[in-house]
């Protein structure tokens, strides 16, 4: 009885081995590689948008973002260290880092002036960090990087939907302040050929033969 009770339990223990070895690769999450762009532009060329889009991610500890450069207009992928100084975009980290580049605070990560190609990201530690693009100062991003027992809020359906309507937005806001642009324009063209013809006409008031007037300015306004 005691020996079969020793089998039985030292069959126990294989078979509850063999299901932990099937099941640990289940619990242990595959690192993902996220996408993202960089810029947007309207189909001549004429509009930009300066943005990273989608313009705010969130990811987990060892996953990888991947930043398309899709425009003509120059831009970086830029990370840097707590408190240093916003270098010069030709200047960079200094220089450009490697392609793809680990980023967790220490050193910064620089992907270089570019305007086609993509440049990638990862993260080993947890903690918000900020990206930014050398070339133009106001253009910014987040990435929230979280451990991996915690759930994250959106998925990439959601980034490329987002990013695709940020970008149609600040396009279209581009359009409107360039066709406002060109309304003032030809507003103040129209107010200015007003008042040079209103003061065309002045020159002549008073004046009881125009032509006599012309020619004693010695302008020849004979046909």
């Amino acid at each position: 009885m005691k020996t079969l009770n020793s089998y039985n339990f030292s069959a126990i223990s294989r078979w509850l081995s063999v299901l932990a070895v099937l099941i640990a690769p289940q619990l242990v999450q595959a690192a993902a590689t996220w996408q993202a762009t960089v810029g947007a532009q309207s189909h001549d060329l004429g509009r930009q948008a300066l943005a990273f889009l989608a313009n705010e991610l969130w990811v987990h500890v060892g996953d990888s973002i991947t930043w398309t450069f899709a425009t003509d207009e120059v831009h970086t992928v830029t990370f840097l260290t707590p408190g240093q100084t916003r270098p010069a975009s030709q200047v960079g980290c200094p220089g450009v880092t490697p392609n793809p580049s680990p980023f967790d605070n220490s050193a910064c990560v620089n992907s270089g002036r570019l305007t086609s190609g993509s440049y990638t990201v990862s993260f080993p530690a947890a903690g918000n960090f900020k990206l930014v693009c050398l070339v133009h100062a106001n253009m910014t991003g987040a990435v929230h990087v979280l451990n991996s027992s915690e759930p994250l809020p959106f998925d990439q359906r959601f980034y490329d939907f987002q990013a695709n309507r940020e970008a149609n937005a600040l396009l279209s806001d581009g359009a409107g302040l360039e066709g406002q642009g060109i309304a003032t324009a030809e507003q103040a063209g129209a107010n200015g050929s007003e008042r040079r013809h209103r003061r065309d006409r002045s020159d002549w008031r008073g004046i009881s033969n125009p032509l006599s007037h012309a020619l004693s300015k010695g302008y020849d306004c004979r046909p």
